[in-house]
């Protein structure tokens, strides 16, 4: 399929949906909980607002694969569009949450419903070549990025909006009073469906088979068509056969790339959802009290930050200096970034005046909620965040290159996505689990135990080839060479 910036376009813009529901929530979540479950202690709330996040992961691992198989049969559009509207749907129930289970119901729907990632995974590394894919994987990872500018914001500007703007409409609202968390997803189900109508106006399928079958079809016959071809029906165009569950992942190079995956989603998914909570906790709690809003900025700074190195830093990087190098010089970033944290709440703790001071965190550090000087640590934080983020257009790359044939970039991208999808479920309730933990014993358990596996993520780096060649183009190649 030649490839299209239109074609391009389109997709990043229903891709770019998925990631903002998803942190749009980072901001308030965990105030959610509380207003959800008065009753629980403020040491806890990150144990059931972990589980309001791996909810969504964990019912993507049970369905991810089968959207995946799915649109290998009946083509990539379809699924894509049956996972936007199921965004807006259970987006919208979200929002109308008025009990912890209700919550929980409505996010494991999304995530069961949401099966396009790993479709539209599939349809980058059909329109994408060698060529063009150091510009292109990035701008995958942009969506995220830019998802983390937008998504806190709104979050941020649209929660419990009868409180926010007491002079507004919105306050005399009783239907905002009661569902004080409304907006923002009432939003998302909107930009889902506005998704939904671009991909169905104008994506065009690039499942091969799925063309190759359209092609015959609308094929018209001529006056000079024959009724009956003498040519045999295996001289026709075959594609190569799919390849089996089983088949995938005993291959060696995908196991590889799979752990890496694995890992490294577990470390990156993990601190998303523990920045917030570490970001909103007390100092006494192990965090440094910042309110939402400063919470928000910090994810805006660190996307905006991603965004700028993604287009220009990264694609001039994958010139000069070999994949692999750079994965595992990334992958290590995240060492580092679980060590920081700690640091930063003991500065907080101590520079704090009285037991009061240090339940806000009031003191030469931050103060008010907002930061102050703590701004000479979260810089270099966030840099070193969003350096470990440029391993996943690099994973990406490498999955690719491992596929055994464009029949298979479907399922295969489904495996990826169950895989890290599986560490999205276990890390931000894991993290809630252990930082609550730590919060009580006043010892940085959680922040060891992620540093851990933060090492070990990067051990794995070193077992992956990300340099390959995609074999797709190796053989399309070695076709071409031979005529």
């Amino acid at each position: 399929m030649t490839f299209s910036k239109w074609q391009l376009a389109v997709l990043l813009s229903a891709r770019v949906v998925e990631p903002i529901g998803y942190t749009i929530l980072f901001p308030y979540v965990n105030k959610m909980v509380e207003d959800l479950m008065p009753d629980v202690p403020k040491s806890s709330v990150g144990k059931y607002s972990g589980a309001i996040e791996s909810t969504f992961a964990l019912s993507s691992v049970l369905f991810m694969y089968q959207w995946g198989k799915l649109s290998d049969r009946i083509g990539r559009k379809p699924v894509i569009l049956g996972g936007l509207c199921g965004v807006a749907v259970t987006h919208t129930l979200f929002g109308l949450s008025q009990s912890f289970w209700w919550a929980m119901v409505a996010r494991f729907l999304s995530g069961a419903l949401c099966g396009n990632a790993s479709v539209m995974r599939a349809v980058l590394g059909e329109i994408t070549t060698k060529d063009n894919e150091g510009w292109v994987y990035p701008l995958w990872t942009v969506c995220w990025d830019l998802a983390c500018v937008v998504g806190p914001a709104i979050g941020a500007l649209l929660q419990n909006p009868a409180t926010q703007y007491p002079d507004s409409w919105m306050a005399k609202s009783s239907f905002l009073k009661k569902n004080a968390y409304f907006l923002p997803s009432a939003l998302i189900g909107c930009m889902s469906l506005l998704a939904a109508i671009l991909v169905l106006f104008c994506l065009e399928e690039t499942n091969p088979v799925c063309r190759q079958g359209a092609a015959v079809k609308d094929a018209k016959p001529t006056e000079e068509t024959p009724l009956l071809t003498e040519e045999p029906i295996d001289t026709i165009e075959a594609l190569p056969p799919a390849h089996s569950f089983i088949e995938l992942v005993s291959m060696k190079a995908i196991q590889q790339v799979l752990i890496s995956i694995f890992l490294l989603t577990l470390t990156a998914m993990s601190f998303d959802a523990g920045f917030v909570l570490f970001a909103y906790s007390s100092a006494t709690l192990g965090g440094i009290a910042l309110s939402p809003t400063s919470i928000a900025s910090c994810l805006s700074v660190k996307g905006g930050m991603s965004i700028a190195f993604n287009l220009l830093l990264f694609p001039q990087a994958l010139k000069r200096v070999k994949k692999k190098t750079l994965y595992r010089s990334f992958a290590a970033c995240w060492i580092a970034v679980f060590m920081l944290p700690p640091v930063m709440n003991v500065l907080v703790r101590h520079s704090a005046g009285g037991e009061a001071a240090s339940e806000t965190g009031d003191g030469t550090w931050v103060a008010n909620g907002s930061l102050r000087y703590l701004w000479f640590m979260m810089v270099p934080l966030l840099v070193l965040y969003v350096f470990g983020d440029l391993c996943f257009p690099l994973n990406m790359l490498a999955l690719n290159a491992a596929a055994p044939s464009a029949s298979s970039l479907g399922a295969i991208n489904g495996i990826s996505l169950i895989t890290s999808a599986l560490a999205r479920s276990m890390g931000p309730a894991l993290f809630g689990l252990l930082y609550g933990v730590s919060a009580e014993r006043h010892f940085p358990l959680v922040w060891l135990v992620f540093g851990g596996i933060a090492c070990l993520s990067t051990v794995q780096s070193f077992r992956v080839n990300s340099d390959g060649r995609r074999k797709v183009e190796a053989n399309e190649d070695e076709e071409s060479s031979e005529t």
